[in-house]
């Protein structure tokens, strides 16, 4: 009999790699409101597969071909790419091209290892430049002024998103009125909120503003008070506000944050390990805390937070400011000097 999910010590990688196989052929009823970020969800599948060494064995090469086609049907004529197949036949007034589903777009399609011929790069550096604000900040869709006044989200999320993709095509964004709106987003804690005005840190918002400013070539302001927020987050695994219980995704989250600003070595990663573990549903896949359902998102920032302390043997290394492996990483650098 298996042991309570709670006593799991055991990384179950089999039972990893067929939740995720489940999850890229079908999604429970409850996912479809999911359907506008699908690129996003067929990211966390497959950048998973990539991290558990399973593509090769366990994906075949027509069937990777396939995923590689899908998603270059989500490419806008002008740059940038679309969330779901339901918007490619509306036009980009209607339905514009998404922040960070082109950036989920770029990674899958390294995880892939498909050649990059096809990225329209002068309409992506457009689109990344049509998404910044005045003030530094990013939206998800091009800035215009009925975006922005619909309720479209300008933060550091998106922020994180442009300066990922920037950072892969070289796109040469202008870094100081970013680094100003990061700056404002500081707390008196020593992390990040989401923008300016909202007083309370988190550990995405916190990882988000970090990883941006790495990518720009800067550190934060008093980066010590930053490491000291982020440290007082671990009760084991990691919360993402003080008061709030362990979350699988803030081992991601705040572990990568500390990854980035230098100091991984003071995270319990045992302790750590031990809360990710009692996490996994016995049929694969995470859930948020132990005895909770496994979700793709979830599940995906589990293996991440696990692949970044290399408590595992079984998973590759993780570049912990793209997201994804370290070998895929490493394709897309090489990847992009040949089609450049």
């Amino acid at each position: 009999m298996d042991p309570p999910r709670a006593q799991q010590r055991t990384f179950r990688r089999n039972a990893h790699v067929a939740y995720f196989q489940r999850c890229l052929r079908a999604l429970p009823t409850a996912a479809q409101g999911h359907d506008p970020n699908r690129i996003t969800i067929a990211y966390f599948c497959l950048s998973a597969l990539d991290l558990l060494g399973a593509l090769d064995d366990h994906v075949a090469l027509e069937q990777r071909q396939s995923w590689a086609d899908w998603i270059w049907s989500l490419q806008s004529p002008s740059g940038g790419f679309r969330g779901s197949p339901y918007m490619t036949t509306l036009d980009d007034h209607t339905s514009p091209p998404h922040l960070p589903s082109t950036y989920t777009a770029l990674m899958t399609l390294a995880v892939l290892r498909a050649p990059l011929d096809r990225l329209n790069v002068p309409g992506l550096i457009s689109f990344i430049s049509s998404c910044q604000c005045p003030d530094g900040s990013f939206s998800p869709l091009p800035a215009a002024d009925e975006y922005i006044s619909a309720g479209f989200q300008n933060d550091v999320r998106m922020s994180y998103c442009a300066n990922v993709v920037a950072d892969v095509i070289d796109a040469g964004l202008p870094t100081q009125t970013q680094t100003d709106f990061i700056a404002r987003c500081k707390t008196w804690e020593g992390g990040y909120a989401s923008r300016p005005g909202v007083i309370e840190s988190q550990g995405g918002t916190t990882y988000c503003s970090v990883a941006a400013l790495s990518m720009m070539g800067t550190i934060p302001e008093e980066p010590a008070a930053s490491i000291r927020w982020l440290l007082q987050r671990q009760i084991g695994g990691f919360q993402g506000r003080p008061g709030k219980l362990e979350d699988v995704c803030y081992s991601f989250w705040c572990g990568a944050a500390i990854t980035i600003l230098g100091h991984a070595g003071l995270i319990n990663a045992e302790a750590d390990r031990a809360f990710l573990l009692a996490a996994q549903s016995p049929l694969g896949g995470f859930g948020k805390e132990p005895d909770d359902y496994p979700d793709p998102f979830h599940s995906y920032l589990a293996l991440a937070a696990l692949a970044l302390s290399h408590q595992d043997g079984g998973l590759k290394q993780l570049d912990p400011r793209w997201n994804v492996s370290r070998e895929t990483a490493n394709w897309l650098r090489e990847e992009m000097i040949r089609v450049a």
